[in-house]
């Protein structure tokens, strides 16, 4: 049975016309007021001799759960007609009831608060049954996207070998990898889940990328570090300074009942690990039914949290940045990228060379002296292989390292012209170039949050602080505003295959 059902798969890959699937997954939400980056953060992958860029057709759906598996689709061809009619259909319907939300709050725009509340809980009880239907739809899609023309399995975990919890602590940054890329999954391919549930996993699997990041020794973003998660699920808000005790109370109560709801779903998974597809949407739907009225909860303490905080969410114009022409600013961004590609192919180059080394094997007795000294032996040989790795890099890229010295030197120069006649606002006195590469970013950072929550974060605040909408008007409309945000797409992946025995690095 196994067999046939592989051969299967095997054929529905050729028919892709692509030697392996590929999955891409959305963007993560910025914090609302944040800038939106120029690029996508990570290295684009190369697999296969292709480079994984986003298919053209999927920005529109960044905010949809049918992202991966639309993804596969789009990038290997395999999208019939009649699926492809019914992703259009739903995409119309959404579009449908998400502006007939957005004519609503533009009517009551001028109302008063305690009246705008009241029209639109009226509304929310017409509208909400339409859009629980459209988020039926969606969970619909997302399952025939995720299978092939046979009714086969060829989602993220189909072929997936390695588990969880399955390597050595000697290689702990695999298991946090691991845990992280399959919660990450779960979200999108995970069958019996409702739509607050999986918004809850993004939420973990972001938190969980962050853990494996640092494990591998990457720095962490200090400004995600401040940010909380609210509501609906995954938007994301630094808190107003001098809250009072009473409104912290509430917020320590708030995470901490999302932060249960979050552990239940992670032990699920771990607990189901190695249970087959139809096992796993069961006992998801059973956590499902245990968990509503807690998600229902959750909610309840989320709009007594919008009183408190959207008042506080007014955003005042800053003071003007310092003058940096702009032909400056786009020499310096273009240095920056160039800068973190060198350093980015330096890392994946020290990788390989790592990879290449025979790790030791796993004994009965991991104390005994002969695992111990080959232990050593390897970290010695992964030292030297670092050290070589980085020095045959340095030599290969020596003209391109050059290069981007004689660029930040040409930048700094010109800086520093800039310094000389711009003054410290609290001295009085010249500027160096460091002091004023700190207030033009400090005021920059100011100023362009200024401008981002006045104008494109319009409908995310909405979606976060305005009373009266129900779960899935906020969802249906957060989703809106997270494709309008225009993010970088991520670049794609390969998913899992039978020939691997462990989670690819991103």
């Amino acid at each position: 049975m196994a067999t046939a059902a592989s051969g299967a798969a095997d054929d529905y890959h050729d028919e892709l016309a692509v030697p392996f699937p590929v999955v891409f997954f959305p963007p993560v939400p910025p914090v609302y007021g944040s800038s939106i980056a120029e690029r996508a953060a990570d290295t684009p992958v190369r697999y296969g001799g292709r480079r994984l860029t986003p298919p053209d057709g999927l920005a529109d759906f960044a905010g949809d759960i049918i992202y991966p598996q639309f993804s596969t689709r789009l990038h290997s061809g395999a999208l019939s007609r009649a699926t492809e009619s019914r992703i259009e259909a739903y995409r119309s319907r959404r579009n449908e009831l998400v502006h007939a939300l957005l004519d609503r709050l533009i009517t009551l725009h001028d109302a008063a608060d305690d009246a705008r509340e009241r029209e639109l809980r009226a509304f929310a009880e017409v509208q909400t049954p339409s859009i629980g239907a459209l988020e039926s739809e969606a969970d619909a899609l997302r399952r025939e996207l995720a299978r092939n023309r046979l009714g086969l399995d060829i989602g993220w975990n189909a072929s997936r070998r390695w588990k969880l919890d399955s390597f050595p602590a000697s290689r702990e940054w695999l298991n946090l990898e691991a845990e992280f890329q399959v919660v990450r999954a779960a979200a999108f391919y995970e069958d019996g889940l409702t739509p607050g549930q999986r918004g809850l996993l993004r939420e973990l699997a972001f938190e969980l990328d962050r853990s494996a990041r640092k494990a591998r020794g990457e720095p962490a973003d200090r400004r995600d570090s401040e940010a909380m998660f609210f509501s609906p699920e995954m938007t994301r808000l630094r808190l107003p300074p001098d809250l009072p005790p009473e409104v912290l109370a509430r917020i320590a109560t708030y995470n901490a009942e999302k932060a249960k709801l979050k552990v239940e779903l992670r032990e699920m998974i771990h607990r189901q690990e190695n249970a087959s597809r139809a096992e796993r949407a069961a006992a998801f739907t059973r956590l499902a039914e245990d968990q509503w009225p807690h998600l229902s909860n959750l909610e309840t303490l989320a709009e007594e949290l919008r009183t408190d905080l959207g008042p506080r969410f007014v955003p005042l114009p800053p003071e003007k940045p310092p003058a940096i022409p702009t032909w400056l600013m786009d020499v310096i961004h273009g240095y920056n990228e160039d800068r973190d590609s060198y350093f980015g192919e330096l890392r994946y180059a020290i990788y390989n060379a790592v990879e290449l080394i025979p790790r030791p094997t796993r004994r009965e007795r991991e104390k005994s002296d002969e695992y111990l000294r080959e232990q050593d032996e390897y970290a010695a040989k992964r030292k030297e292989a670092e050290r070589a790795a980085v020095l045959e890099f340095q030599e290969c890229h020596a003209e391109r390292f050059a290069l981007l010295h004689k660029r930040y030197l040409a930048i700094r120069e010109a800086l520093e012209a800039i310094a000389r006649t711009t003054s410290d606002p609290k001295t009085g006195r010249p500027l160096n170039v460091d002091a004023l590469l700190r207030y033009h970013t400090a005021a920059m950072a100011e100023f362009d949050a200024f401008g981002r929550a006045t104008a494109i974060y319009t409908n995310y605040r909405t979606a976060m602080m305005q009373r009266g909408l129900s779960p899935e008007q906020r969802r249906l409309l957060f989703g809106y505003a997270v494709a309008a945000l225009a993010q970088p797409l991520p670049y794609g992946e390969p998913v899992p295959r039978r020939s691997t025995k462990y989670p690819l690095p991103r």
